[in-house]
């Protein structure tokens, strides 16, 4: 059984989802890196699903590309403040060797970011906040990190647990 069957077990993949086909050729041509087989498998069944109301992936297809083009930008914002401040981020940032690279989102404006440190099914999950300076590491890749932070088996203190979004009587 793999983390994308659970995944599934827990959040049944939407019929149509929404920008979740496109060529990953080109996709991890333009980050000059290989992406991990989960977050693609992840991006081709629920596309840019918005899991607990709170996280999305941010998938590269469709009418607006939100993990190339966004990613450098941000990452480029936070350089800069980096650079400044460096006793407040423990991490690089993408395309720096090691760098962190954000593949989903909150509605927070939190991140959820690999640090790619290692090949790419290997890579760790770090949530980051980045209005706070927050961080904190889980040696999972994507999918299983969302099946354990929507089951309940992960937690961070950089945004709310997922059961906390749950359905209001």
């Amino acid at each position: 059984m793999t983390a994308l069957d659970d995944l599934t077990r827990l959040v049944p993949p939407p019929s149509q989802p929404l920008w979740a086909n496109g060529d990953w050729n080109e996709v991890e041509a333009a980050l000059g890196r290989e992406l991990p087989a989960d977050f693609k498998q992840l991006v081709e069944g629920y596309g840019a699903y918005h899991f607990a109301e709170f996280l999305t992936p941010l998938t590269p297809f469709g009418g607006r590309n939100l993990l190339v083009g966004p990613a450098k930008r941000l990452l480029d914002q936070e350089r800069n403040f980096r650079d400044s401040h460096p006793e407040d981020c423990p991490y690089p940032f993408y395309p720096e060797p090691g760098g962190l690279l954000p593949w989903a989102g909150t509605d927070n404006g939190d991140r959820v970011c690999w640090l790619t440190d290692r090949k790419p099914d290997e890579w760790t999950v770090v949530c980051w906040n980045p209005r706070g300076w927050y961080y904190d590491a889980h040696p999972v890749g994507a999918v299983e990190f969302l099946v354990g932070w929507l089951s309940g088996h992960i937690s961070t203190h950089v945004f709310p647990d997922a059961a906390e979004f749950g359905e209001e009587d």
